[in-house]
């Protein structure tokens, strides 16, 4: 089926320009209807439901602008829109980017190759949006999705990943693709005078980040609180022989460009490159100490080398019972762990950087892996002594040691008023992951690891809170997703077993059998009474 397009512009000659500069048919893009105003641009949408829309932002009547917003309110992110522009509406751009629109292009600079990357663009996004719609897409959501592969880039590049298998579990289910053959991590520190729109302003930063970023190379981007950020740039064997001077500059211009549209400025400091993914922690942390180390105004800075001289204080003593406290929400481990902690920074003697270094990322472990954890992180410092951010400005290790202990005190009492509910979200979140994924052979094991807990924790976990096993879940799902299947009368007994992962026909029979009491034959004879 094509895609479905609508072109809209009060000017006839671009109307009919934008209608001819491409081969829409070799592109699978039908237009459907063309409008001159934002009311017949509207009126073409409620009418035809296109796939996408390519709108001039100053229009008679509605601007496009006005059409993009009512639409997404109206019916979601399709159609997607292509803003068209002046150079002196680049203020309408900066609202049009934060409605999600796929791109805008400038009108005197519009050529056939700027629109086809449009277009490609948006067919891009169309295609895995409608996958979504089709339950096809194989997580619970995107949103869920994004929220998913931070927690995985936080656990790595704290080292909280504990095996390879776990990380090439998780790695599959996200759909993190660590092809290429070097690994940078750069850690961004975000710098605005907006601080009242600090949350809208930094999701519209991050979303600038990737759309400008992903035009020159593969990253990852990763959120840690409300000022810091992680991008993860993948390399290949060629672009890693000059990757300071190619990092350099794909940062200088996404900086710019970010600057100008949100005023906002960004701090970056890149590590030294890993061939391994596993061990992104290394140059996570050799960016964090870049950063730390910083001594002049300068916005961009690479890692020569790898370098090895001062190394951070090392955690991974801590690490087990650090991930068993944030797994099951135990504010008493979690304060007892972080009192040793604060403890051996004191008695090592440890440097003042490494030890914000250490309190920085035990910071970022509780707001990216605990629920709601910036508020949780937020309420446990007093504002007026600049928060949980007065951790940049220390300048000793009885400080951040102070900091620790503080941090588990705050936490305490949250935790242990929010630890059941939490529980049961969790809960929640896994048997919809189970649903979902009905036509898998679900195990506990493979599970566990995509959800970052331990096989014991979470089989304890599901069993109190479901009533019944993992086991038994996925078992009841998966007959109640071929009850349906039967019911709707498209497949035989043998292909609803094969969809639906069972070894064998007769494994599921007896599984069926075992489940509902009757066989599934039975089961299907008793339908045909029903429906005659």
């Amino acid at each position: 089926m094509a895609t479905k397009l609508i072109i809209a512009d009060d000017e006839p000659l671009v109307l009919v320009g934008l209608q001819s500069m491409l081969s829409w048919n070799e592109l699978g893009i039908e237009i459907v209807a063309v409008a001159r105003n934002g009311k017949q641009l509207e009126e073409a949408i409620a009418k035809e439901k296109p796939d996408l829309v390519i709108t001039d932002i100053k229009m008679p009547i509605k601007s496009g602008l006005t059409v993009l917003k009512e639409s997404s309110k109206t019916y979601g992110r399709i159609p997607l829109f292509i803003l068209l522009t002046s150079y002196e509406e680049f203020s309408f751009v900066k609202e049009a980017l934060t409605l999600q629109a796929v791109d805008y292009l400038v009108k005197l600079e519009l050529t056939e190759q700027s629109l086809r990357t449009s277009v490609t663009k948006a067919l891009g996004m169309l295609e895995e949006l409608k996958a979504e719609r089709g339950h096809t897409f194989p997580l619970l959501e995107r949103s869920a999705m994004q929220s998913f592969r931070d927690k995985f880039f936080v656990r790595l590049f704290n080292g909280l990943i504990d095996s390879r298998q776990s990380f090439e579990t998780q790695k599959h289910e996200l759909q993190i693709s660590f092809d290429e053959r070097w690994y940078a991590v750069c850690y961004v520190q975000i710098h605005s005078k907006q601080e009242e729109a600090e949350v809208n302003l930094y999701y519209s930063t991050v979303g600038m980040l990737k759309e400008t970023l992903g035009r020159y190379l593969t990253t990852y981007i990763t959120s840690l609180d409300l000022h810091h950020l992680a991008i993860t740039f993948c390399l290949t064997d060629e672009q890693v022989q000059h990757y300071r001077t190619i990092i350099r500059q794909v940062l200088e211009k996404t900086l710019q460009v970010i600057y100008n549209y949100f005023s906002v400025q960004l701090v970056c400091c890149v590590g030294h490159t890993v061939q391994d993914p596993y061990h992104l922690n290394e140059s996570f942390l050799s960016a964090r100490q870049l950063m730390a180390c910083r001594s002049d105004e300068r916005t961009i800075l690479v890692a020569e080398r790898r370098n090895n001289e001062g190394s951070s204080f090392n955690l991974d003593p801590f690490k087990a019972r650090l991930t068993s406290a944030f797994e099951e929400l135990d504010a008493a481990r979690l304060a007892k762990v972080l009192e040793d902690i604060a403890t051996e920074l004191e008695q090592q003697n440890i440097h003042s950087l490494q030890a914000v270094e250490t309190a920085s990322n035990i910071l970022y472990m509780a707001i990216t892996l605990l629920p709601d954890g910036q508020n949780l992180v937020q309420s446990a410092f007093p504002d007026e002594g600049g928060g949980y951010r007065q951790i940049y400005s220390f300048a000793t290790t009885a400080q951040c040691s102070a900091y620790l202990r503080q941090l588990a005190a705050g936490l305490t009492e949250q935790l242990q008023s929010r630890r059941q509910d939490y529980r049961a979200k969790v809960v929640a979140n896994i048997q919809q992951y189970i649903k979902e994924h009905v036509t898998r052979k679900l195990n506990l094991g493979e599970v566990a690891l995509m959800f970052g807990f331990s096989q014991n924790y979470l089989s304890s976990l599901f069993s109190r809170y479901s009533g019944c096993s993992f086991v038994e879940y996925t078992t009841n799902a998966k007959i109640a997703a071929a009850k349906e299947m039967m019911a709707n009368g498209d497949y035989k007994v043998y292909e609803i077993a094969d969809k639906l992962g069972f070894e064998s026909s007769f494994y599921f029979s007896k599984v069926f059998k075992k489940v509902e009491g009757v066989s599934p034959r039975q089961y299907l004879q008793h339908l045909e009474r029903k429906r005659s």
